[in-house]
């Protein structure tokens, strides 16, 4: 998504919502927790076309203490 390329329906109609203001608000409804004193703000990219939506750690630190804190998957 990030390329502009859906990869579920190969559209190119691609809206980011990298730069949207707002979206670590009071109600964090564009973040996961990280930890307990920790909330990680999401990027998401949505097709236009179909609808199909990616998020995004926004901050590479954030990214960095998941791989520390959260069980990887095999």
């Amino acid at each position: 998504m990030k390329s502009g390329t859906c990869p579920l329906c190969g559209a190119k109609e691609i809206y980011s919502g990298a730069d949207v203001s707002g979206k670590s608000g009071m109600h964090y409804s564009n973040t996961i927790p990280v930890s307990a004193f920790c909330a990680a703000v999401l990027d998401n990219y949505v097709c236009g076309q179909c609808g199909y939506v990616q998020s995004f750690i926004a901050k590479e630190k954030h990214l960095a203490t998941i791989k520390k804190k959260w069980p990887l998957v095999f």
